[in-house]
């Protein structure tokens, strides 16, 4: 017997946005919840936080945009009707008639199904071992088993806790101390010669006061996301600190590049860029544990193939929205070009940036159509980005919080 055969017959009610298989629909129904409610309860669109709700049974009262109307469901008799279905303001109202039976259906959920159908290699060249390789991988993702780092609560939590001018020092000291190995590295880094300490800090509070809720954030989030890269074998060590330095430059970039062209919101592009190579994480801890393909599988070629499909199954496990899937998603197409800003434009320009720097292989910047809609200066062969180099100072501070060296 099905595990929620009553949440799936409900779901294969709704108009989703793509057909799913009985074995999806199975695994969107355990992400699903059924939740009954009392007569004049009541929720307002702004407390949705990333869930969709669908009345499955019972009245319930509308008020949108000052207008009131009544919708109903049966169970067994009629499909779900979604609650706040259309775009409003945050003040509509649901309020339940009767005693009414909810379908709680969280987004993230959804979306992992839709990128995961949407996951095409064909065009990714690969040689009789690269293909068993991907045929396993692909086995453990088809029975939602491949190991996927845990997603960054503490870190995502800051970020968010820290864009609210009434938080405090102690509800931001509190939030760090529950994470053990995040308030230990913010010691640890406070106390560095990055910070320069009069004297030695023993607290993650006076830590927070030393170093500001700003550099606070940045910090929380570079240590926490740091969590992930790990793996045992020294060559996957190696892998792994390769991918994460990166990622860590790319991150400063994308922050600086946001702030500089004040598009989207630059602590939001930072987190893009630190996520943006997340889809390695998953392939280097598979090899880690596969030491039959040790030598026959070249690692780094294998990374550049599958670290964006891999990369969207992450986020979209991790729930962080639409916009940072479209990062992991492209985060190796030079090619990809969006209808207007976004943070995955951002990220491939910060890439680009990070690879000059580095003396990695990059295109001409003439061939990345994410500087043009950026509205970017095209750098000449051999220049950097004259809206980065015109901010050097902002680039230093961020170097130094991050703790990279400056040239």
């Amino acid at each position: 017997m099905p595990k929620h055969p009553d949440i799936v017959e409900l779901l294969a009610q709704l108009s989703l946005p793509s057909e799913l298989s009985e074995i999806q629909l199975q695994q969107l129904a355990d992400q699903c919840q059924l939740i009954p409610v009392e007569p004049n309860w009541r929720i307002y669109r702004r407390d949705l936080h990333a869930l969709r709700l669908f009345l499955a049974d019972g009245h319930a009262l509308c008020r949108y945009d000052g207008v009131e109307r009544q919708i109903d469901s049966c169970l067994g008799l009629s499909a779900p009707v979604e609650l706040f279905e259309h775009a409003g303001s945050d003040d509509d109202l649901v309020l339940a008639d009767t005693t009414c039976l909810l379908l709680r259906l969280p987004v993230y959920a959804l979306e992992a199904l839709e990128v995961d159908t949407a996951l095409e290699v064909s065009d990714i060249e690969l040689d009789d071992v690269e293909s068993d390789f991907l045929g396993e991988l692909y086995e453990l993702i088809d029975a939602n088993c491949l190991e996927l780092p845990a997603r960054p609560e503490v870190a995502l939590q800051i970020q968010q806790l820290t864009r609210d001018p009434d938080v405090g020092i102690e509800e931001l000291t509190k939030l760090i101390q529950s994470d053990g190995t995040v308030a230990g590295a913010l010691l640890h880094t406070t106390n560095s010669p990055i910070f320069r300490a009069a004297k030695e800090i023993s607290s993650v509070r006076d830590a927070v006061i030393r170093i500001g809720f700003d550099n606070t954030r940045k910090l929380t989030t570079n240590l926490a996301l740091r969590q992930a890269f790990t793996a045992r074998r020294k060559q996957s060590r190696d892998a792994m600190l390769a991918v994460w330095s990166e990622s860590v430059h790319c991150a400063v970039f994308s922050q600086l590049i946001s702030s500089e062209l004040k598009l989207l919101n630059p602590e939001r592009a930072l987190l893009a860029g630190l996520i943006s190579n997340i889809g390695a994480v998953p392939i280097i801890r598979f090899i880690d544990k596969r030491p039959e393909y040790a030598g026959t599988v070249q690692l780094d070629d294998m990374v550049a193939k599958l670290r964006g499909i891999i990369g969207v199954l992450v986020i979209s496990y991790w729930g962080l929205g639409a916009d940072m899937i479209k990062v992991a998603e492209n985060s190796n197409n030079w090619s990809y070009r969006a209808a207007e800003p976004d943070y995955a434009s951002i990220v491939l320009v910060a890439r680009w940036a990070t690879a000059r720097e580095e003396g990695l292989e990059h295109p001409p910047a003439s061939e990345v159509p994410a500087f043009e809609v950026l509205k970017l200066s095209i750098p000449e062969q051999g220049q950097g980005i004259i809206e980065i180099e015109n901010n050097a100072n902002a680039l230093k501070e961020l170097r130094r919080v991050f703790g990279l060296k400056n040239d």
